[in-house]
């Protein structure tokens, strides 16, 4: 799927500076002289670089000026906008530091004043992150972009399935990982699944972009189906190595040096800073700076952005070490969607044969991969991203296509009144095929309803109910640009889905592990479609370590009722009711967003003073109300 982004053409900008030009005289519109000038701007007096008393390896940066100027630094480790800066340099040399100030007239820049680091730190490279980029003193470690071009022709990626993805570039490390992470403990947005950005170091929004409102998005944009990226090519590589310093080589394809150069990387502000030359990375450019964010990185996968960016998206150059790129062998996937037995009798009634379907009016469209799996998963309106809009079901309502199984009639009935009638062929692999053009319509924004070339639609995934009865249906019509599926959502009015009823129904269950994760369930869900009293049991007998966890999960229920409420009532062990707290036993979401969790205790901490009052050697059986409607959302 691609992205849409607007750009400004170079005659048009070139049009609007000319019209200033020649409408604004300069005047009124030239920059005002700044108050202060570089001359002004020395060590000693505009600012201050000293040495850390105790541990000369650390720089002490301090701003002179009066508090009411804004300063900004260029530094050995990256750009900074504070007053004072703290450096930690590991080895010896010469190094520059520049102080620019914010004024009237923009920023006014020092000249680069040298100190000297005599001595080499072993501590501040001693930290798990310099050994992932380097391998660790006296070693050296080689990435290359996740993108090749191998003997037959083919492209080749890995991990990150290309070169580049796509940014606000507010991101930082800290909205992405945890502050759990540790070296031995992945807990980021890659290695945690979920991801919980809730617990990320920096858990609030990340803020928009100058001129941009893209907050918290970012576009994990895969080269099979964007090659537009940048030209299948091998980029060479970069070796990071820390052998009599923090150098850094680049290289192409067949191993000639191209450029050499120095390295630091800050450990507490994730960011790394080039000396000499620019990262490695493609065609089109991905971080076009020497001073780089550190987004991800892990002994074999690394993720930058350039730093300062503020406007637009920033382009992430994706890379992997080149043994994990070498040796990488893809799983092997299926490239058809998979359905399940029975499939056909799904979705061709035996009793009522012919069925009408319609749009969903919560999420009609998404993209989907070859193997039918959803790219984007979104379930509700406003889950739907700007470049595409927001479905409006009044605008698609009277769509309708009905297939009647008895003699293969199709009836297609448009939001305008016309209709199609025609017949179908159904076939082993779940292929729609239809004796008479289909139309397309517009359905969400840019985005069409539209059979493929064949003038077919394919099933890609069946929905039911915990019931069995058949809830929703996707049917993908095949790009004939990209090894993707534009799929559409359609859902059975009633007397279509098995059931003769349009009222969703849910089903409820009840986990319990044991302190070595045994896992222990409900045989089967409790099922209701109302508020209502009910009860969930599990029977069997704790191992000798003891109660780890215990959760009450309903499926889908917040996706139709957001201010949905479970109240537990009663927890017997064996037979006999135990004391507990409603109050503490924690509400929020499960796997998936939509799940209504009431999670009782865990053994990362939650009611951890109490979880032996849930041991059982024969059973545990929970009481509980669903209100499905409580007048405020379940998660707050």
């Amino acid at each position: 799927m691609t992205k849409a982004f607007k750009y400004i053409g170079c005659a048009a900008l070139f049009g609007a500076v000319a019209m200033g030009a020649v409408s604004c005289s300069e005047d009124t519109y030239s920059l005002p002289s700044p108050d202060i000038t570089a001359e002004q701007l020395v060590e000693g007096v505009a600012f201050s670089v000293e040495h850390d008393a105790q541990n000369p390896n650390i720089i002490h940066l301090k701003s002179l000026m009066p508090e009411k100027y804004s300063v900004a630094w260029v530094t050995p480790q990256g750009r900074r906008s504070t007053n004072e800066v703290t450096l930690q340099i590991p080895f010896d040399g010469s190094y520059e530091v520049q102080m620019g100030v914010n004024t009237r007239g923009g920023y006014v820049w020092s000249d680069p004043y040298t100190f000297t680091v005599d001595d080499f730190c072993a501590e501040f490279v001693d930290h798990y992150l310099w050994t992932r980029l380097s391998g660790g003193v006296g070693q050296s470690k080689t990435w290359q972009l996740d993108l090749a071009v191998l003997e037959d022709g083919s492209t080749k990626t890995t991990y990150w399935g290309g070169p580049h993805w796509y940014w606000n570039p507010n991101y930082t490390w800290d909205h992405l990982h945890a502050a759990t992470e540790t070296e031995n403990a992945a807990a980021n947005y890659r290695d945690s699944d979920p991801w919980d950005a809730a617990t990320a170091i920096n858990p609030n929004e990340v803020p928009s972009s100058e001129g941009e409102d893209n907050a918290g998005w970012y576009w994990a944009a895969d080269y099979a189906g964007n090659s537009w990226m940048c030209t299948a090519a091998n980029y060479g590589y970069i070796t990071f190595d820390l052998i009599d310093g923090a150098n850094v080589t680049i290289t192409d394809a067949d191993g000639n040096v191209l450029e050499k150069g120095t390295y630091l990387l800050d450990v507490d502000n994730h960011t790394i800073a080039f000396s000499g030359v620019y990262p490695l990375n493609s065609s089109n450019g991905g971080v076009m700076t020497r001073d780089c964010k550190l987004l991800y990185l892990s002994d074999t996968a690394m993720q930058l952005i350039g730093d300062g960016i503020k406007s637009g998206s920033a382009t992430s150059v994706n890379y992997v070490t080149k043994e994990y790129f070498e040796n990488y062998q893809a799983d092997e996937v299926s490239k058809e969607p998979q359905l399940p037995d029975g499939w056909r009798e799904d979705v061709s009634q035996t009793v009522i044969t012919s069925v009408k379907w319609v749009l969903s009016d919560k999420n009609p469209l998404d993209w989907a991969n070859l193997d039918g799996s959803l790219m984007n998963g979104w379930r509700n309106p406003e889950d739907y991203p700007d470049w595409l809009g927001t479905p409006d079901p009044a605008s698609y309502k009277d769509f309708s296509m009905t297939l009647d199984s008895e003699d293969n009639s199709a009836v297609f009935t448009y939001p305008d009144g016309s209709t199609i009638d025609c017949s179908y062929e159904l076939s082993d692999n779940g292929t729609y095929t239809f004796s008479e053009p289909i139309k397309s319509f517009s359905l969400v924004g840019w985005a069409s309803f539209a059979v493929d070339a064949d003038n077919g639609l394919r099933i890609l995934s069946i929905e039911k109910n915990v019931l069995g009865n058949v809830t929703g249906i996707w049917l993908g019509a095949l790009s004939s640009e990209k090894p993707e599926y534009m799929a559409y959502h359609f859902v059975p009015t009633a007397g279509g889905n098995g059931g003769g009823s349009d009222e969703p129904v849910y089903g409820a269950t009840l986990s319990f592990f044991s302190d070595d994760w045994s896992f222990f369930e409900t045989s089967a869900p409790v099922v209701f479609s109302k508020s209502g009293t009910y009860s969930l049991r599990i029977e069997g007998a704790v191992p000798e370590c003891g109660p780890g966890g215990m959760f009450l999960d309903i499926p889908d229920i917040l996706l139709d009722y957001p201010n949905a409420d479970v109240v537990i009532k009663d927890v017997k062990t064996d037979g006999n009711s135990i004391s507990f707290s409603d109050e503490s036993i924690q509400r929020g979401a499960g796997d998936d967003p939509n799940t209504l969790r009431r999670y009782f205790f865990h053994p990362w901490g939650l009611n951890q003073d109490t979880s032996a009052n849930y041991n059982f050697t024969e059973s545990i059986e929970v009481t509980f109300e669903v209100i499905m409607d409580s007048g405020e959302p379940f998660i707050k």
